[in-house]
C-alpha cells in the first residue's frame, strides 16, 4: 500500500523538481516526465501523432480544471471535454488507443463524445469500490466502473498483434480472455492489462489527468515511457514520489 502522506523530507526533495508548461520541450523530441499542468495545456504541447496510448480518469462533474469552479453551464463543460478529446486524437498515432475510466453516471456521455473523434471498440466493466457511497440511501450499492476503449483508426495494437480493418493479423497463443468483464483485479492489474493489450515496451503513454500517478507508476514498471499532467500541486508531488520510489 502506498502512503498518501508527504513528509517534510519528501517536500524538500520533490518541490524543487516540479516541472511546468514552461519546461515542456516536446516540439522536436519527446521526453519523459510529469508536469504541473492542466490537461489541455499539456496536450497542446505534444507533437501530432506522437503518442501510442492514453489512459486516464477525468475528474467527475462539470468543473473547470484550472479554477476548480463549476462551469457556467453543462454545455460549457461538454465543450471543454470536446477540446481535450480533440487534442487527444491529434497527438495519438494512427495505431494509438485511448482508455477512459468513468463511473456509470457519465458513461453514456463519454460514449457519445468519443464516437465523434474515435472508433469506439468496447466498453469494459470492472469491479471498483465506490468511496463516496452512502449506505444510508435506499438504493443498490454501486461497485461497477466503466472503461471506454477507443482507437484513432481501425488499424491498432491489440494483444501485441496488429489489427487491420478490425481483423487480427496474427493470433498470439495463450492470450488472456478478451471478455469485457474484468472482475477480481486490483487497479494496478487493470492498468497493466491495458498496457499489455494496447502497447509495446518503450511506447509512449500519456495520462492527462494524472491524479496520484497510478498510470505512470505501472507504465514505468512495465517498460513504457510516460508523460503525465496534473493541475493539483499536492497530487503531482505525490505522484512524483510514487513513480520515483515505485510504490
Amino acid at each position: 500500500m502506498h502512503s498518501d502522506i508527504l513528509t517534510v523530507k519528501d517536500l524538500d526533495r520533490y518541490l524543487p523538481a516540479i516541472k511546468t508548461n514552461e519546461d515542456m520541450r516536446f516540439k522536436n523530441k519527446l521526453s519523459e516526465g510529469v508536469f504541473l499542468s492542466d490537461a489541455i495545456d499539456g496536450l497542446v504541447e505534444l507533437p501530432d501523432e506522437s503518442i501510442d496510448l492514453i489512459i486516464t480518469e477525468p475528474s467527475n462533474g462539470p468543473k473547470n480544471e484550472k479554477t476548480k469552479k463549476n462551469f457556467p453551464t453543462y454545455t460549457n463543460y461538454l465543450d471543454w471535454m470536446e477540446v481535450w478529446l480533440t487534442e487527444s486524437s491529434r497527438v495519438l498515432k494512427s495505431t494509438g488507443s485511448i482508455y477512459i475510466f468513468c463511473p456509470w453516471e457519465s458513461s453514456g456521455m463519454y460514449h457519445s463524445l468519443l464516437s465523434k473523434k474515435f472508433h469506439v471498440q468496447s466498453r469494459i466493466t470492472i469491479e471498483r469500490n465506490n468511496e463516496n457511497s452512502d449506505s444510508s440511501k435506499s438504493k443498490w450499492e454501486n461497485e461497477l466502473f466503466d472503461i471506454w476503449f477507443a482507437t484513432k483508426t481501425n488499424d491498432y495494437i491489440f494483444n501485441q498483434n496488429y489489427v487491420v480493418d478490425g481483423k487480427i493479423v496474427e493470433d498470439e497463443k495463450n492470450q488472456d480472455s478478451k471478455s469485457n468483464l474484468w472482475f477480481h483485479l486490483d487497479y494496478y492489474e487493470v492498468i497493466n492489462r491495458i498496457l499489455k493489450s494496447s502497447s509495446f515496451k518503450l511506447n509512449w503513454v500519456v495520462d492527462p489527468f494524472m491524479n496520484s500517478g497510478s498510470v505512470g507508476l505501472v507504465s514505468k514498471k512495465s517498460g513504457r515511457r510516460f508523460i503525465g499532467f496534473e493541475s493539483n500541486r499536492d497530487k503531482l508531488l505525490l505522484s512524483m514520489k510514487r513513480i520515483n520510489e515505485g510504490e
